[in-house]
């Protein structure tokens, strides 16, 4: 039964770990970043500008009401026999409706339709511009946990080499050959190890509270991570800034558009209805039904006035957006060379790493044999095992410098 028990407790434990990939948190972090939460106030902004756009070609209309006083009216300057001819009171008074109706308004509604789709599509890439940054923090952090988990196994293989050199040393301290501080030299080491390890699980929560607040899961110590494989960066750029700046000019091109549709005659239907005194017959001094109705022509001379500077001032800021897009091609393909150039140096220095280690696995074990046979000191032992330690955590900070530089390589041409 108590064995029964102790596999339950695996069970449980191994089912209950979290087990997590560098691409899951990739996901998780974009899903959660607050900002994310643009895209449907992005698509409500949208909806609305079509709708309003769409409206340009419903009827307009207005009620208008008025009473005026004028000083003169306007009266028959001849005298007709047998007849009087009242002129119109000097106060008069109407209300009217008057609607206006679009037949042809030179593109301007389709161009709005146009501008709102474009600036909801600029709007969504910014967005993307600021969660595509979100990789290399997590990068950050991911490779932070991984490095700190191989640091702890190999604080582990350390303090096994200790072990069995500290089982030595109180053998022969039992038989008279050495002192107790050499014993006490190994103990020391195994206390500065436990610090160690101390240290490197506090960093270790660190990392996972960070985490866990960037992907919104609840991550605790026995949380694991997959460490990724070696990948191949394409010499691609896929960046969202660079579609932003294709947007952009897009915008500004439509721009161009609206200035010329602004600039073209337009038709309208129209329709004046209303009631007042007088009504359209001046010489009938009463309230009255009145209406008028066409077809009205608008050509805006005025708008050719500036048409040509309005483009040319179009055409200056998409030379600028080019410019910026140019910049920040120089700027990539900078730190692209800088990362390829720190891949390759920390490529010799792993080959130089595995050559280094060999050497101190082989002094380690003679040095071992000769603790063992009392040639050398629990001290020179130590150093031994140390410079072992040190080589192979020199190993464990480039492997991973090495991932992480891929990695945020692949983040910054967004592969």
């Amino acid at each position: 039964m108590k064995h029964l028990k102790y596999l339950f407790i695996f069970l449980i434990s191994t089912v209950t770990a979290q087990t997590l990939t560098l691409e899951e948190c990739y996901d998780l972090a974009k899903h959660n970043y607050p900002l994310i939460k643009r895209h449907d106030l992005i698509a409500k902004t949208k909806e609305y500008n079509l709708q309003n756009a769409a409206k340009g070609w419903l009827p307009q209309i207005q009620v208008i009401g008025q009473a005026t006083y004028q000083n003169e009216v306007t009266q028959l300057p001849i005298q007709i026999p047998n007849m009087t001819v009242e002129p119109v009171t000097k106060d008069q008074y109407k209300v009217f409706a008057d609607i206006q109706q679009n037949i042809y308004d030179g593109g301007m509604i389709a161009n709005q339709k146009k501008m709102a789709t474009i600036n909801a599509e600029i709007e969504l890439q910014k967005t993307e511009v600021e969660t595509d940054q979100l990789e290399m923090r997590i990068n950050q952090i991911y490779f932070g946990i991984l490095q700190t988990d191989e640091q702890l196994k190999q604080t582990e293989l350390t303090k096994s080499d200790i072990t069995n050199g500290l089982k030595k040393a109180e053998a022969q301290l039992q038989n008279g050959v050495i002192f107790r501080s050499n014993v006490d030299v190994l103990k020391a080491q195994l206390v500065n190890i436990d610090q160690k390890q101390m240290e490197l699980r506090a960093i270790r929560i660190g990392f996972i509270q960070m985490l866990s607040l960037f992907i919104q899961r609840n991550l605790d110590e026995s949380t694991t991570l997959e460490k990724p494989e070696k990948i191949l960066i394409l010499d691609e750029n896929k960046r969202a800034e660079l579609q932003l700046f294709d947007l952009q000019k897009q915008a500004l091109e439509q721009q161009k558009s609206n200035i010329t549709s602004k600039n073209t005659p337009k038709i309208g239907a129209f329709f004046q209805g209303g009631y007042g005194k007088p009504g359209f017959n001046m010489l009938k001094n009463e309230f009255d039904l009145f209406y008028i109705g066409g077809v009205r022509l608008n050509i805006p001379i005025s708008g050719f006035y500036t048409k040509k500077n309005d483009l040319a001032l179009v055409s200056i800021q998409q030379k600028e957006i080019e410019v910026q897009k140019e910049n920040f091609l120089f700027n990539q393909q900078f730190q692209t060379i800088q990362k390829n150039s720190e891949l390759e140096k920390i490529q010799q220095l792993l080959t130089k790493d595995n050559e280094l280690i060999v050497l101190r696995e082989s002094i380690k074990a003679s040095s071992f044999a000769q603790l063992e046979n009392g040639i050398i000191t629990t001290s020179d032992y130590l150093r031994e095992v140390n410079e072992l330690d040190r080589a192979k955590n020199q190993k464990i900070t480039h492997e991973i410098q090495y991932l992480l530089t891929q990695y945020n390589l692949k983040a910054q041409l967004n592969q």
